[in-house]
């Protein structure tokens, strides 16, 4: 066959298959547009299927560096104990399974039997208490108000009333409620039999993804590199190991940090002799998983408990967080985190809100690696387009100080803005 027949065949059959997908395209936004409840209810219903899937996945990625870590060290340990290296392998693959498995199982189980416990009596002494606050708080009203007649006797007659209608609210209302959710809550959570089946079969994904992940990884590098060029598969992996890094990094980074941060918590406020110690300072580690918003997001709520109990501890845990925030954003999370991220506080801020807004609490979350990978990809595209129009790439040297009378030299040195220079005259 002619070759120019050939080419022109193969640009028709792209033109076709590219507005059949176009077409496919529209009819399924038409449809999701005016079927949005079903659809919403039918991605609502897979989202329920796959929560296993979810669960298992997120399991299996935290548990990486402990499942690596062991199978390293007991392959070297163990190898040549068996004929053949595969067989030292799978042994070691066993017990860094094992381990880790048994690791969750720790945490979990042993941060339930530890926590759960005095969560619930801070939770109950909490609920408790709000009555005889509330009553403190209208004699401290009815004394104070005792130095002003006109007020007072506007007042008079009705602050028994107020009481009395907040003291049966609490009373029939808030703690019967609360103490019936809570009790609703319990036995769902232990006693609901789909939640115990899912996480058993999520610890089960999780065991398939932890040793076969090499397997999955690889069949996807073959799957890349048969649909897109080299190049283009070379950029995928390259996006694939920096999300992979940033990610993992972080969210690990993450979780260390905030689970140093509630212990040190707690400890402070038992130094301090602060009530609600566990509840507070479980509140505060949760928390603190939030980036630049987060030990702020756990010390409202945290200082409004405190302030029902007591007014001293409120001010004082106030004051105990803002030091233990000095000590974690200068000391501990630098040290854990590094430059995972390597974002301004800004963009960190930007990040937050953006992805909190979209996506809630998660979005919170994982917005600020998101966007780091983003941020380093439309860094990256910049910093090449100025290359190749030969101009200088290096942020400082676009920094203009002059409105202050001030020299740049004088700021950073003379050495570095002479080594930017220098490194910008030599991509010319």
């Amino acid at each position: 066959m002619n070759p120019k027949k050939l080419s022109m065949k193969n640009q028709y059959v792209r033109k076709g298959l590219l507005y059949f997908a176009v077409g496919v395209a529209l009819i399924l936004a038409y449809y999701v547009v005016n079927h949005f409840n079903a659809v919403a209810a039918g991605v609502g219903r897979l989202n329920d299927i796959l929560m296993p899937f979810y669960i298992g996945i997120v399991m299996a990625y935290l548990l990486c560096p402990i499942y690596n870590g062991v199978t390293r060290l007991l392959y070297h340990v163990n190898k040549g104990r068996f004929k053949k290296p595969i067989n030292d392998l799978r042994l070691a693959r066993v017990f860094a399974t094992i381990i880790s498995l048994a690791v969750l199982l720790l945490v979990v189980v042993g941060g339930i039997i530890m926590i759960l416990p005095d969560l619930w009596d801070s939770i109950i002494g909490l609920l408790m208490g709000v009555p005889a606050a509330i009553t403190r708080f209208i004699n401290w009203l009815s004394d104070n108000l005792k130095s002003n007649p006109e007020l007072m006797t506007f007042l008079e007659g009705k602050l028994d009333g107020i009481s009395d209608t907040i003291m049966n609210w609490v009373q029939e209302k808030l703690v019967p409620g609360a103490e019936a959710l809570i009790n609703d809550l319990s036995v769902r959570v232990i006693g609901t039999v789909g939640i115990f089946i899912d996480f058993f079969v999520a610890l089960v994904i999780c065991v398939y993804i932890l040793n076969s992940k090499e397997k999955f990884i690889a069949q996807g590098q073959k799957l890349i590199l048969a649909v897109f060029k080299k190049e283009r598969a070379d950029q995928i992996f390259e996006l694939g190991r920096l999300s992979n890094q940033t990610f993992g990094g972080f969210i690990n980074g993450k979780i260390l940090d905030s689970i140093i941060i509630g212990i040190i918590c707690f400890i402070m406020m038992n130094i301090l002799k602060l009530p609600m110690a566990i509840l507070i300072s479980v509140i505060v580690g949760l928390t603190n998983i939030i980036p630049f918003f987060g030990p702020f997001i756990g010390m409202v709520p945290s200082a409004l408990i405190l302030l029902i109990i007591e007014p001293v501890a409120a001010l004082k845990f106030i004051i105990m967080v803002l030091v233990l925030q000095q000590i974690d954003g200068n000391i501990i999370g630098p040290k854990i985190l590094g430059k995972t991220t390597k974002l301004a506080s800004f963009w960190v801020m930007f990040a937050i809100i953006v992805g909190g807004g979209l996506f809630g609490f998660p979005g919170m979350i994982l917005g600020v690696p998101f966007f780091a990978i983003v941020y380093t990809y439309i860094s990256r595209a910049i910093n090449r387009r100025l290359e190749e129009k030969k101009l200088e790439t290096d942020t400082l040297l676009y920094e203009d100080f002059s409105k202050y009378d001030i020299n740049k030299e004088d700021i950073f040195g003379k050495e570095r803005i002479n080594k930017e220079a220098e490194g910008a005259s030599e991509n010319k």
